[in-house]
């Protein structure tokens, strides 16, 4: 089985500016993912904005509601998504799925749903049962999302879900996190929705013994599929097409991580993830973890409760020649400081003594170019858009490359050079700025202005994040458990690094 990352909620045709907005989505999605499944939005969006009719009934001009579009526009307009989803297809490189979000009448939570295969309609479900009804009989998933809010306002009721149709949800978004209701990435971004509350949380349909696994996904509008920190979906395949993929789909061999890619293996009695199997006796569990940064923990949890962690911090010191290095760049002017465009970031890393194996894309906004790996060189081609200047994560790239003890690496950023040990890179991160630009751009007399944080402030910075060794983004835990069972129990796995980056696997069930 292979990994393969990729989108399933991107949101498109929402609002009037993103209408389509597919050649954009597609070729950033290409881009950086294995998958994307478009998330055709078959609500209005836009249709209480100022000077819509509802306005004009209730005198507020700031309202935002939703209803479906009317028949004609909305077969219109899933004709247009379809071919545009067919025609990016690329099995063994890229592999698309048609899509839409449905939201009925808004009592039954929303579900994203796949066809495996354009042909189908958009069917006029208003509940649950009648959208189950009409996907059953085809080669259809429907997969819960925000589903930690408030049942039968824009979240699941449970008792309704079929999991034949629904077999994983979305456990993570820019919504936040719907594990369960304790917040500690909480659902608070949307203010009409939120907060997140229990009822109807996976960890809530997990306890009425619905076998439903995770996946994390960006829930965008149109601009970059499966940001960095709002949800990427991993699924474990044989081969990157449509096929190989539905078959992992509706298998449930799926997880979910929050941006970085953090590749994680779990079996129990050496069945992997998502499994549903008997065992008399005692169980042998084993997850294990190939992170993008240093990994904090792992927890081994049994029907939601934590029954072992691994701590991973402390535990180890630079012993290998394998690394990984995270180069962010972003930072500067404000959107409405000194009329500055959009920032190109070009650059080149060289190793001596080393070779670059691999690079991971972490990237919050469109316009990003894969790097060029070419042993002991790696390019760099990223841009800082005016709009994310204050975001709290920029674009970055995480560089694995072996090296010996004794390598140094050189970095060459725009009109900046600089040369680090490793032992640098290890002991520390590292900033590169440049002032000159910076005076240049300000054509101020640097000693009129009495003090030096205002170039330090609208400079454009790079940081090389402390440089992570194979020991420390790799972690292994082993745990047997003898308790006896009762009754099936849920096995599933939760991963934190350094960073704050998350991963959840999809649960296996055990039946005594």
């Amino acid at each position: 089985m292979n990994i393969y990352w990729g989108e399933t909620h991107d949101n498109t045709y929402q609002f009037g500016a993103q209408d389509p907005p597919m050649a954009g989505a597609l070729r950033e999605a290409a881009n950086h993912l294995d998958f994307y499944t478009g998330a055709y939005y078959t609500p209005y969006a836009d249709a209480f904005k100022p000077g819509g009719h509802l306005a004009e009934q209730t005198g507020k001009q700031d309202i935002i509601l939703e209803r479906i579009k009317p028949r004609e526009r909305l077969d219109r307009e899933w004709a247009e998504f379809c071919a545009a989803i067919d025609a990016a297809n690329a099995p063994g490189r890229f592999v698309t799925f048609p899509g839409y979000e449905w939201q009925g009448d808004a009592r039954w939570g929303d579900h994203n749903v796949i066809y495996r295969e354009s042909g189908l309609p958009i069917p006029d479900a208003m509940t649950i049962d009648e959208l189950h009804t009409f996907l059953r009989p085809h080669k259809a998933i429907a997969i819960p999302h925000h589903t930690g809010y408030l049942t039968g306002q824009r979240a699941p009721d449970w008792s309704k879900c079929d999991d034949t149709v629904s077999p994983f949800m979305e456990v993570y978004s820019i919504h936040g996190c719907s594990e369960t209701d304790e917040e500690y990435l909480g659902m608070r971004h949307n203010a009409h929705m939120g907060p997140g509350v229990g009822g109807s949380t996976w960890q809530d349909a997990l306890d009425r013994g619905l076998h439903l696994g995770a996946v994390a996904s960006a829930d965008n509008w149109g601009h970059l599929p499966a940001r960095h920190g709002r949800g990427i979906a991993a699924v474990y395949a044989t081969e990157l097409t449509r096929e190989a993929l539905w078959d992992a789909f509706i298998n449930r061999r799926v997880y979910g991580c929050t941006g970085d890619r953090i590749e994680l293996q779990f079996t129990v009695n050496d069945a992997m993830m998502d499994s549903i199997i008997d065992s008399a006796g005692a169980r042998r569990i084993r997850a294990r973890v190939v992170g993008s940064d240093a990994i904090d923990r792992i927890e081994l949890l049994r029907n939601g409760r934590v029954i072992a962690t691994h701590n991973h911090q402390g535990t180890w010191a630079d012993n290998g020649s394998r690394y990984k290095l995270r180069i962010e760049t972003g930072w500067g002017p404000r959107p409405n400081e000194l009329n500055q465009p959009d920032y190109n970031w070009h650059g080149e890393l060289s190793l001596d003594g080393g070779q670059f194996t691999a690079y991971e894309p972490c990237w919050i906004s469109p316009g990003n170019q894969r790097p060029t790996l070419d042993g002991p060189r790696a390019t760099l081609d990223m841009i800082s858009r005016r709009k994310d200047v204050q975001a709290d994560r920029q674009n970055a790239i995480v560089y694995t490359f072996d090296a010996d003890p004794g390598a140094t690496l050189h970095v060459q950023l725009n009109n900046m050079a600089e040369r680090f040990t490793l032992e640098q890179l290890l002991a520390s991160s590292h900033l590169m700025r440049d002032r000159d630009e910076t005076v240049a751009l300000l054509n101020l007399d640097p000693n009129a202005l009495k003090r030096d944080d205002p170039h330090y402030h609208l400079a454009h910075k790079a940081k090389l994040h402390r440089l992570i060794p194979e020991v420390g983004y790799t972690a292994t835990l082993d745990y047997v458990d003898n308790e006896p069972l009762d009754h099936e129990a849920h096995y599933r796995v939760r991963v934190q690094q350094r960073n704050g980056e998350m991963a959840w696997s999809s649960p296996i069930w055990v039946t005594p």
